[in-house]
């Protein structure tokens, strides 16, 4: 393996496979203890997981083992600003209520928003559809929750809730019938009568909640940071050797602060106190016409990129890769090694499917330049099957026929640090063809 050049990708998998908290379920559990916290001293981590530790007690025994939880607490007043914060955030409000029941990950997380504003765009289109029939008082809206037919209340069952926790100042009951009352600000004004809706408003309203959930979210993540190891981890063997390039797409530092890599790309940003770049967390594209026409753009992870100069260049910029294929067309070389590309806690989810677009267009003549190692946990299906749900069965075959593509069981990082009797073989036996040390004089690779 003496020649190979290696690429990391890191995904939140990584972070939980070194037991920290990180995932969408930990956050969501902890921010509900936090607004739920009503004692007048600082919040210990005990406090923050109380309903996790039993829950997931492999996971959080290990948190505990490895970390120096005792020494990590939430000073008072944090918590009481965070209160204040959670309380008046729609999205947390809203997402609260789905807390054990399904949504455990940032993609579950991100593909909820969808349906979320689909639905919002649905009450748009019918209150346009049925302005005529709506009542009026002083100047607000009321909707009747007899507005929904029943098609519409099991798509969308919790449609009365959203509209509660996004875009409501009150509720009243006439008549024995739930109406609710929208705010002003997201009504569109005639002769100063209420005449319609104003989609902009409102849609500029949960952009505005988004961004103040990301900064809550933000906040969490340096607060894992800030967690301190007990004792130096031993290195996964995907580390012994100098890395080329690393590409992470969690926000978290845990590759800094664990094994003291650095030089790494932050997809979607890095939540750090001196940092002044944002975390990037939304859909992937606008689907929705209404959202589509009010240029509701902030929802979506590349504007988000472009607005917070996260670092959104990947393997087609300026990469060890990139400096592979040149050098392979200008050279006629008979043997070389190609770059290997370990991604490391990613579903593989379409969320990021222009990435793994673009890794996977590579390979396109017979010197192929990358090959790409894939961890799994138990099975490699969900990743599987979510590459060939983006790329095409075609693809995927021809990839792993021609190993470019394998599958290697993750690194487990408690065994790796406990069980003398573990073998760490976390790194690929692809190529055994290296470059001759002449022929590598040529290649840069910055």
């Amino acid at each position: 393996m003496s020649g190979t050049r290696k690429i990391l990708i890191l995904g939140n998998g990584f972070d939980l496979a070194h037991f920290l908290p990180t995932k969408y379920d930990h956050f969501m559990h902890a921010m509900r203890n936090v607004e739920n916290y009503n004692k007048d001293v600082p919040m210990t981590f005990e406090s923050l997981y109380t309903d996790l530790i039993n829950s997931e007690n492999y996971f959080f025994e290990n948190t505990i083992k490895l970390y120096k939880t005792e020494e990590a607490t939430l000073p008072l007043e944090e918590v009481k600003e965070l209160q204040d914060e959670l309380k008046k955030n729609g999205w947390f409000q809203y997402f609260k209520s789905y807390i054990d029941s399904g949504i455990d990950t940032w993609i579950d997380f991100e593909n909820e928003m969808e349906v979320v504003l689909s639905a919002v765009c649905y009450i748009v289109l019918e209150i346009e559809k049925n302005i005529k029939h709506l009542d009026y008082f002083s100047d607000n809206i009321f909707l009747s929750n007899k507005m929904f037919d029943k098609d519409v209340k099991r798509k969308y069952p919790f449609i009365n809730s959203l509209l509660e926790k996004f875009s409501i100042t009150d509720k009243h009951s006439i008549h024995a019938e739930t109406k609710i009352v929208f705010d002003k600000n997201f009504i569109k004004y005639y002769s100063g009568q209420p005449i319609d809706i104003c989609a902009s408003s409102l849609l500029k309203h949960l952009e505005k909640d988004l961004m103040g959930f990301i900064e809550i979210f933000s906040q969490y993540i340096t607060f894992i940071n800030e967690l301190e190891v007990k004792d130096a981890l031993k290195k996964p063997e995907v580390f012994e050797k100098d890395l080329d390039a690393i590409y992470s797409f969690n926000y978290s530092s845990t590759i800094e602060h664990l094994y003291s890599h650095s030089n790494i790309n932050f997809i979607h940003g890095k939540a750090d106190k001196n940092s002044g770049k944002k975390i990037v967390l939304g859909v992937s594209e606008l689907k929705n016409q209404v959202l589509i026409d009010n240029k509701a753009y902030g929802f979506v992870k590349y504007y988000q990129k472009l607005i917070n100069n996260t670092d959104y260049q990947f393997l087609k910029s300026d990469s060890p890769v990139t400096a592979l294929e040149k050098n392979m067309k200008n050279q006629s070389l008979t043997k070389y090694h190609p770059i290997e590309v370990y991604i490391w806690g990613h579903s593989l989810d379409s969320s990021d499917s222009d990435y793994i677009h673009e890794i996977f267009s590579f390979n396109q003549d017979q010197k192929y330049s990358i090959r790409v190692i894939v961890y799994y946990y138990s099975q490699p299906h969900t990743q599987l099957s979510n590459l060939i749900a983006i790329l095409g069965k075609d693809t995927v075959e021809n990839w792993m026929k021609n190993k470019w593509l394998e599958f290697i069981e993750t690194p487990d990082i408690y065994r790796l640090n406990f069980d003398g009797n573990y073998i760490d073989s976390s790194t690929s036996e692809f190529s055994k063809t290296v470059l001759k040390p002449e022929e590598t004089r040529n290649i840069s690779f910055f």
